[in-house]
């Protein structure tokens, strides 16, 4: 079931993105074995988790009409990373995560922000969700002055995909307050 209130494909100021399928394997097992790259979300993987990445993050969008897109540079066709919104768990209940990983080469450009307040104004305004959450590690400064700029508001370290995250909130009405 696809939301024609979120959109599958889109431009967002230079980075194509669309939604997952095999034409990105190759890109995501060189991602899964960056270290640089997966430096803060739990380290290199092997290539087969590519697939089942590309497999999850598809059948998200099926059953949620929403998920995460996977980005290209328009300047060079570069594999960028992934982001957007999928379902998660916070402190034991069910909400919305905003999730992003760039590349290293687009990192520290602004896109994180930009990328962010896209999937946050469809979050909010199209797909009328109450709430947006994100996790980081603790150690990830890019990433908490990114949740900063988009007004999330820190509410502690919980325990997240194997390790301690910091969680971050942000509501529909903090979206409508500006």
């Amino acid at each position: 079931m696809l939301s024609p209130r979120y959109p599958t494909i889109l431009e967002i100021e230079g980075l194509l993105a669309d939604v997952a399928h095999d034409g990105y394997g190759d890109a995501v097992a060189a991602a899964f074995a960056d270290p640089q790259m997966m430096t803060t979300l739990g380290g290199v993987r092997p290539p087969e988790a590519a697939k089942s990445f590309i497999d999850r993050s598809r059948a998200h969008w099926r059953d949620a009409g929403f998920g995460l897109w996977f980005l290209r540079d328009m300047r060079d066709g570069a594999f960028g990373g992934w982001a957007g919104l999928r379902r998660c768990e916070a402190n034991g209940r069910p909400t919305v995560e905003l999730a992003y990983a760039l590349m290293p080469g687009l990192r520290c450009k602004g896109h994180a922000t930009r990328i962010g307040q896209t999937a946050l104004r469809l979050a909010f305004d199209n797909l009328g969700l109450p709430e947006v959450v994100a996790f980081t590690t603790p150690e990830n400064l890019h990433s908490i002055a990114v949740l900063d700029r988009l007004g999330f508001a820190h509410e502690g370290r919980v325990p997240h995909a194997g390790r301690e995250h910091a969680l971050y909130r942000r509501s529909e009405a903090d979206h409508r307050a500006g």
